[in-house]
This record gives C-alpha cells, structure tokens and sequence, in this order.
C-alpha cells in the first residue's frame, strides 16, 4: 500500500507502512499529519487512515512515553528506528544470492546438460569457456540460438526455483543462514503467485535477465533505489517484506562455507565424468 503524506505543508511519497512508521517513531509526522491512500475521498488524519486505524502503531505514538518505557535505555530503543526495518542491507542480500544461485539454476543446468550433451555444456559453461572466448586461437562463436536457449533455460529455473522456496517456507536456502525472513506486509505467508512475480521481477529489473549491458545497468538502478527507499521497487509494488535479523558469528561462518560448498554443485555438474540424466 503506497501512502502519501504532508510534511512541512509539503505532499510527500510515495512511502510504504514501514517508512510511515519510522517517521512517527522519529516524531518527523504525527497521528494528526494529514494522509491519503488510494480509495480515501479527501486528506484525513494519519490517524484514520485504513492502515493505521485503531493500530498498535498510532496507540503508541499517541501514548505518554514515561507511562510505556519503563527504564532510559528502553527511552532510547525507542526514540531510535527499528534496526531490521531502517537497514536495507543490500550487500548482506546480494550474498544470499551468491548462495542461492547454483540452487536457482540447477533445473535449468540439468536440463541443458540434456539437451545439448555434456561436452557441448562444457564448452559453453565450463571452466576453461572464458579462456577459449579470450584466446586469440579460437575465433568461433556460440550461436545466438544456443545463448538465448542458455539464458531462458537458467532464467525459468531461477524463477520457478526461488518462487517455490519462498511461497513454501518464505525463505530461501541463503535467507534462511543469513537470517533474512520475506513475508507480505500483513505478516501473511506470500502467496505462489506473488513469489512467482517477485523471482521474474528480481531477474528482469535487478539483473537484466542476465543481458549485457542490463547485467549492468540493473542492479545499480535497484541498489541506488533500496539505498534510498529502504524498499526494492518489486517489494513495494507487490507489498512485501524484507527483514534483516541479526548475523552472529555461526551464521557469518555458515554463509562463507556454504558459498565454496554450494557453487561447487554446478562445477561438479559439468565436470562430472557421468551424465546426470541418463
């Protein structure tokens, strides 16, 4: 839900619930800020807007904080915003991804290790693929074909992979080490559908489908965009949420490990002597 507020006489947004409710608690708004979602006639107060009406949210910032903190140190958490929520973390993200990415594109290795034999995936996608392109001794080039073949194969794995990890369990294998939790905004479990978008989203907006100069352009434009708004664009259009728990040691230890165990899946895949699917 994208909710627009006055501040300093000033139309301010579109914001989501989690940036409203950073501002009540820095005291920047008030329950009295006027505030409009769509569906609402005219401005009405913070208040009594849908999302906030009869809130926890708008009980506590209309409390006498002296009369709900019971010590100076539970004043200041107060005072202070929401560590998961204030935080966007998007390097701790992109290394969810690293770890995530061999699971992602597993089905559509397999099915390319099928379709287009294992010595022709190896020299697509092996180890010494780079070298060869690089060499000045080998001047052919893959055809176009076989790359768009390669790039849908691995893009529909990801896609249909990490939309069921996350409609299933609401996480995904590098989410759950690195203690990242995605629900909708109402706390519920994300739906098939709304996983099933938010994984093509993330592929066409946050990594150009893996085309060149997109792979580029894209995830600056989303880095710069959750950077700013505490919020990816497909997050807030598909109204979910990120959350950021805190990394301990173990975890921080389980994410480096799980990087060099994991995408040694995929080079065992094509380096492997035996065929996958027979």
């Amino acid at each position: 839900m994208e909710i627009f507020v006055v501040i300093d006489g000033k139309k301010t947004g579109p914001m989501s619930i989690y940036e409203v409710r950073e501002l009540l608690r820095k005291d920047k708004i008030n329950t009295s800020t006027l505030a409009w979602v769509k569906g609402m006639t005219k401005w009405e107060p913070l208040k009594e807007c849908p999302p906030f009406k009869n809130s926890i949210d708008i009980e506590i910032a209309e409390a006498d904080r002296n009369s709900i903190i019971v010590n100076s140190e539970e004043r200041k958490s107060f005072l202070e915003p929401s560590p998961n929520l204030s935080k966007a973390k998007p390097w701790i993200r992109l290394w969810a991804k690293l770890i995530d990415f061999p699971i992602n594109i597993f089905l559509g290795i397999l099915f390319l290790n099928n379709y287009l034999g294992r010595s022709k995936l190896n020299e697509l996608m092996g180890p010494d693929a780079l070298q060869k392109m690089l060499s000045s001794e080998s001047t052919a080039q893959p055809e176009i074909g076989v790359l768009v073949l390669i790039t849908l194969s691995i893009c529909i794995s990801w896609i249909i992979t990490e939309s069921l990890l996350i409609s299933i369990f609401s996480t995904t294998l590098g989410k759950w080490i690195l203690n990242i939790k995605t629900s909708k905004i109402d706390g519920k479990r994300i739906d098939p559908l709304s996983a099933l978008t938010r994984s093509f989203f993330v592929l066409f907006f946050g990594l150009g489908f893996w085309i060149f100069p997109f792979l580029i352009i894209c995830p600056i434009i989303s880095y710069i965009y959750l950077l700013n708004k505490r919020i990816t664009q497909w997050d807030r259009w598909l109204k979910i949420e990120v959350t950021h728990n805190e990394l301990n040691a173990l975890r921080i230890f389980a994410g480096i490990f799980s990087i060099f165990i994991i995408n040694n899946l995929v080079g065992l895949l094509l380096l492997s002597s035996e065929s996958i699917i027979p």
